[in-house]
Protein backbone atom coordinates (compact mmCIF):
# COMPACT_ATOMS: atom_id res chain seq x y z
CA UNK A 1 0.00 0.00 0.00
CA UNK A 2 1.52 3.69 -0.89
CA UNK A 3 1.45 6.32 1.69
CA UNK A 4 1.63 9.85 0.58
CA UNK A 5 3.60 11.97 3.23
CA UNK A 6 3.49 16.14 3.27
CA UNK A 7 5.97 18.76 4.63
CA UNK A 8 6.45 22.18 4.14
CA UNK A 9 9.11 23.80 3.33
CA UNK A 10 10.69 26.12 6.29
CA UNK A 11 12.30 28.96 4.20
CA UNK A 12 9.61 29.29 1.35
CA UNK A 13 6.28 27.92 2.81
CA UNK A 14 6.27 25.20 -0.03
CA UNK A 15 4.55 22.27 0.62
CA UNK A 16 6.53 19.33 -0.73
CA UNK A 17 4.83 15.70 -0.87
CA UNK A 18 6.47 12.27 -0.45
CA UNK A 19 5.49 8.67 -2.06
CA UNK A 20 8.29 6.14 -0.94
CA UNK A 21 11.69 7.48 -2.33
CA UNK A 22 10.62 9.50 -4.59
CA UNK A 23 9.63 13.17 -3.59
CA UNK A 24 7.22 16.03 -5.25
CA UNK A 25 8.48 19.82 -5.18
CA UNK A 26 6.49 22.06 -6.39
CA UNK A 27 8.41 24.61 -8.75
CA UNK A 28 8.04 28.14 -9.75
CA UNK A 29 7.14 28.88 -13.35
CA UNK A 30 9.04 32.04 -13.47
CA UNK A 31 8.41 32.70 -17.44
CA UNK A 32 4.64 32.39 -16.76
CA UNK A 33 4.53 35.20 -13.88
CA UNK A 34 3.61 38.14 -16.97
CA UNK A 35 2.04 41.43 -16.76
CA UNK A 36 -0.91 39.47 -18.50
CA UNK A 37 -1.94 37.49 -15.47
CA UNK A 38 -0.73 40.12 -12.75
CA UNK A 39 2.62 37.97 -12.04
CA UNK A 40 0.40 35.61 -10.47
CA UNK A 41 2.73 33.04 -8.67
CA UNK A 42 2.48 29.98 -11.00
CA UNK A 43 4.18 26.27 -9.78
CA UNK A 44 3.57 22.77 -10.83
CA UNK A 45 4.65 19.88 -9.19
CA UNK A 46 7.79 17.61 -10.51
CA UNK A 47 9.47 14.31 -9.46
CA UNK A 48 12.94 14.46 -7.61
CA UNK A 49 14.59 11.03 -6.04
CA UNK A 50 14.85 11.55 -2.09
CA UNK A 51 18.60 10.90 -3.10
CA UNK A 52 18.74 13.64 -5.53
CA UNK A 53 17.33 16.75 -2.48
CA UNK A 54 18.93 15.11 0.63
CA UNK A 55 20.59 18.12 1.07
CA UNK A 56 17.11 20.16 1.08
CA UNK A 57 15.74 17.76 3.92
CA UNK A 58 16.86 19.62 6.80
CA UNK A 59 14.51 22.26 5.75
CA UNK A 60 11.50 20.19 5.63
CA UNK A 61 8.65 19.96 8.51
CA UNK A 62 7.33 16.67 7.41
CA UNK A 63 3.42 16.84 9.31
CA UNK A 64 -0.12 16.11 8.34
CA UNK A 65 -1.50 19.58 8.69
CA UNK A 66 -1.96 20.77 5.30
CA UNK A 67 -4.81 22.49 3.97
CA UNK A 68 -7.16 19.78 2.46
CA UNK A 69 -6.70 21.41 -1.06
CA UNK A 70 -3.12 21.50 -1.03
CA UNK A 71 -3.44 18.12 -0.14
CA UNK A 72 -5.74 16.83 -3.17
CA UNK A 73 -3.35 19.03 -5.79
CA UNK A 74 -0.65 16.49 -4.07
CA UNK A 75 -2.62 13.52 -4.22
CA UNK A 76 -4.08 14.06 -7.74
CA UNK A 77 -0.22 14.00 -8.87
CA UNK A 78 0.82 10.91 -7.29
CA UNK A 79 -2.58 9.48 -8.76
CA UNK A 80 -4.09 9.20 -5.35
CA UNK A 81 -8.11 9.30 -5.14
CA UNK A 82 -8.69 13.10 -3.56
CA UNK A 83 -9.87 13.88 -0.22
CA UNK A 84 -13.34 14.79 1.09
CA UNK A 85 -13.74 18.47 2.26
CA UNK A 86 -16.02 18.35 4.72
CA UNK A 87 -16.35 22.14 5.25
CA UNK A 88 -17.43 22.80 2.18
Amino acid sequence: MKTIQYGIDKNTGLVWSRVGSTVAIPILDYEDMTSHNNFQTISYLEKFNIIDVCTELQFIKWTKKIDISMKNIHRHFWGFKPLRDYDN
